[in-house]
């Protein structure tokens, strides 16, 4: 018997409902669990509660009853630990509320609808968010960063030579830290790349173009090919830039319920398994 069943891997790709909605639930036990925090026995408490009365009486995850203790959770941690918690954690929210009206109503077509609309407001805004920002658009927010080894983690540390340009970045801020900030003492950091500030301030731009062509691209053809292919090198190239491994997920698995085609709902089905690698390891952001 082969180890791959390729027709049932195909049955699986072709239920895009069903598909997306498994991954997200996986998505949700792994930030609930691995965000718990001060509360985390409450929210396991609940967590396992609710997958109980699924598995063991209901037996479908379609049952809007799970997804309320995962809006019950993700309130929870939003009222509690709001200071510390990212924007994607509403993105988390909202699309937990779209799937439960989904579940409610039963329109699938609503459900894609209201996901674009989703999609595109979080692009749409991420790239205003950046315009409105002097610090990103002059590139200071990207040399900084890349000065710090906090970006592009996966190229940089390629070579010894700039892991030791980061490690002096990082000691001379450790050291302006302890300085009296009324003096005018500073420090100059070390270019990790060549012409690294003005690839930043490019790089900066062309993030916030993308962002903005991503958002009207979803709105105007969200099952084109064009649009899906666009979306792809997005959360390929946040990917490479910064490992927000929680929130590529959750891009993955809207994109999953967006496209009719096949190839691109496989290509987004691989990328959630590597992200959900990356949130259970804890490598990058989750």
């Amino acid at each position: 018997m082969s180890l791959f069943n390729l027709k049932h891997i195909k049955e699986t790709l072709s239920d895009r409902q069903n598909l997306g909605l498994v991954a997200f639930l996986m998505l949700m036990i792994q930030y609930t669990v691995l965000t718990g925090g001060d509360h985390r026995k409450i929210k396991l408490f609940l967590l396992f509660i609710g997958l109980a009365i699924i598995l063991l009486f209901v037996k479908k995850i379609t049952q809007p009853i799970l997804w309320y203790v995962f809006m019950l959770l993700l309130v929870n941690d939003l009222i509690f630990d709001y200071l510390v918690r990212a924007n994607h954690h509403f993105f988390l929210m909202y699309l937990t509320a779209v799937v439960i009206i989904y579940l409610h109503n039963n329109r699938f077509e609503d459900f894609v609808t209201n996901i674009k609309l989703l999609l595109a407001i979080v692009l749409f805004f991420s790239g205003l968010q950046k315009i409105l920002s002097p610090q990103f658009t002059s590139g200071d927010y990207y040399y900084y960063m890349i000065s710090m080894g906090f970006f592009f983690k996966p190229l940089l540390y390629l070579t010894q030579d700039i892991s030791d340009i980061m490690a002096s970045n990082r000691a001379q801020i450790v050291q302006l830290h302890l300085l009296d900030p009324n003096t005018s003492e500073f420090i100059t950091l070390k270019n990790v790349v060549p012409h690294q500030p003005i690839f930043c301030r490019i790089y900066a731009w062309l993030s916030i173009i993308t962002e903005m062509i991503g958002a009207i691209l979803i709105l105007w053809k969200p099952r084109h090919v064009i649009t899906h292919s666009f979306f792809v090198l997005i959360i390929i190239g946040i990917f490479f830039t910064r490992l927000e491994s929680g929130f590529l997920a959750t891009l993955a698995i809207s994109g999953i319920w967006l496209t009719d085609n096949y190839k691109f709902r496989a290509i987004y089905a691989v990328l959630t398994v590597i992200f959900f690698g990356l949130i259970i390891t804890k490598l990058g952001f989750y």
